[in-house]
């Protein structure tokens, strides 16, 4: 079993999948912070953005290549060594150029978050042959369901943090009906709830016990998944009026971007569901 998707499939396959969609989706970060820039040009320095442009590039290039075909190992490491360098330049902007817009501090970590997420689980240690993925992926667990367990533990983080993240469009939040602000406090609320009964599992990890979580870790990432394509819809029950004003590209270009996300914890759902259930 791997850890990019808890499933038996042939690695060097696996890798390059993972490779397209996680080169894709750190370009899509850097794309949404590039368009945020605007807003916050009093503390964003264009050394900042100069960097930040030239991650964008490399990481299209980076998608492009994988797209064609296998690579060597040593590509699958330089992927993760500029993935690293993005990170410390995040780090940086965190700390030295967005003082005072928690909105984007925010996005910040959510990108430091999911880029550390993809250096694990292609972490360079302990390879054999082709193999890239080594047998760890904190926290330890030691037992057969670890893999499972992470998988649970870092989604049910992003899925707490999605929500916050449309909600931070005015645009967007003005336009919802109550019952939909409601059900996005609640998403969050239960993807919490889920991170936190996870960390509270006694060890070692029994089946019973972690498949219960995962039962509700599965309703709250598709319940998650269906209003994210609503909104795509534009569907009346979400919308305090049908005849809503079109939102920016941008703001469907992030609904995407979840979209995508959640529908990877759905194929990573389908491969746990045939170990818990």
């Amino acid at each position: 079993m791997n850890f990019i998707n808890c499933s038996n499939e042939r690695v060097s396959v696996l890798m390059r999948k993972a490779a397209i969609f996680w080169s894709e989706n750190i370009a899509e970060h850097i794309a949404s912070l590039l368009r945020s820039v605007p807003g916050t040009t009093v503390v964003l320095e264009d050394f900042f953005k100069e960097e930040l442009k030239g991650y964008y590039q490399k990481f299209i290039s980076f998608n492009e290549n994988f797209k064609k075909g296998e690579r060597p190992l040593a590509y699958y490491q330089e992927f993760l060594r500029v993935n690293s360098g993005f990170i410390n330049l995040l780090e940086r902007i965190k700390f030295e150029a967005l003082s005072g817009y928690p909105v984007m501090q925010q996005s910040i970590f959510h990108y430091i978050y999911e880029s550390r997420y993809t250096n694990t689980i292609f972490t360079a240690k302990n390879t054999v042959g082709n193999v890239l993925i080594t047998n760890y992926f904190p926290p330890f667990l030691n037992n057969g369901f670890s893999c499972f367990y992470n998988q649970m533990y870092f989604w049910s983080i992003i899925g707490a943090m999605h929500p916050s993240l449309l909600l931070n469009n005015n645009a967007f939040y003005n336009a919802l009906n109550g019952y939909s602000k409601e059900f996005l406090t609640e998403v969050c609320n239960k993807f919490n709830n889920i991170n936190f009964n996870l960390s509270s599992l006694k060890r070692p990890v029994k089946r019973k016990p972690l498949a219960e979580i995962f039962e509700d870790f599965c309703i709250s990432n598709i319940e998650y998944l269906e209003f994210l394509k609503a909104v795509k819809q534009s569907s009346p029950k979400i919308f305090i009026s049908p005849n809503l004003t079109r939102l920016p590209e941008s703001f469907y270009s992030a609904v995407d971007h979840q979209i995508n996300e959640h529908s990877l914890v759905e194929e990573i759902n389908s491969n746990i569901e045939k170990y818990l259930k």
